[in-house]
């Protein structure tokens, strides 16, 4: 059965919608990452530890190749940026210059000279006057999306989340440069069809500014006098209902903790 294009805009926009909440998350891990490392730089009493600079890396990385893959992905039981944008190519009529120009007549706030201005905004999507987005201009934003993955697929697919065998994956490695270049492409497409998504506004920093007092753990030291670290333990000892997180939270980060009674 056909989809109503009303209907599939409406999914297209939910898509979009978390895209946007994966990537400025993706954005966020780098904006922490970036200052765990200018901390790390600087001069301090305190020894750096290579298990615990390792231990953060190693998350780091992970995290953000597994989000650049996971946004790249074409998968069509998937959703993803690169869902979004092949959906575009694939019913460009869903995204017309009659729906963008309506949602800022719908706006308060602007006067009608301001409106004018802000509709022509839809003209980064088509030639001027075209009636909905030219599937060509959103194809040449995908296949810069896909050489962009290409140069993680590699370490993201036969290092990160599959073990190859016999050694083949000798050699094969993801530079820091590599990794923030992938995510700037995909930052740079979420930007762009934000606009699509929210017309007549402009999406600013990715990077969520950081509430402050976020570093007061690594000023004061988390370790209670005392403390005994943990050894080494069988398996069967981490699995079952007591094992929680801090703060009542599951594996996912999620807070699962039980609400509390009213009473009432």
């Amino acid at each position: 059965m056909t989809m109503d294009p009303d209907a599939r805009w409406h999914r297209w926009c939910e898509a979009y919608d978390a895209s946007y909440r994966d990537i400025t998350t993706l954005f966020h891990n780098r904006h922490v990452w970036l200052t765990f490392e200018e901390m790390w730089k600087a001069p301090t009493a305190i020894e750096l530890n290579t298990i615990v600079i390792n231990w953060f890396t190693r998350l780091y990385v992970a995290t953000q190749v597994a989000g650049v893959r996971r946004e790249c992905d074409p998968g069509t039981n998937t959703s993803s940026l690169r869902w979004c944008l092949d959906e575009l190519v694939k019913f460009p009529q869903i995204a017309s210059r009659v729906r963008y120009e309506s949602a800022i007549d719908e706006a308060p706030a602007p006067d009608d000279e301001q409106k004018a201005g802000l509709k022509e905004g839809f003209d980064l999507f088509a030639g001027r006057g075209q009636p909905h987005i030219e599937a060509q201009r959103v194809q040449a934003d995908i296949d810069t999306l896909v050489t962009t993955f290409d140069t993680v697929r590699g370490y993201t697919n036969k290092i990160l989340l599959h073990r190859q065998r016999n050694g083949a994956t000798l050699g094969l490695s993801l530079s820091w440069e590599e990794l923030d270049t992938a995510l700037n492409v995909v930052g740079v497409m979420l930007k762009r069809y934000y606009r699509l998504r929210h017309p007549g506004s402009v999406l600013g920093n990715l990077a969520p500014e950081l509430p402050l007092g976020w570093t007061v753990p690594f000023e004061v030291p988390w370790l209670p006098e005392g403390f005994v670290p943990l050894s080494a333990r069988p398996v069967e000892d981490h699995v079952g209902p007591g094992r929680r997180g801090s703060g009542g939270e599951n594996a996912t980060g999620e807070d699962d903790s039980e609400p509390a009674e009213s009473d009432s």
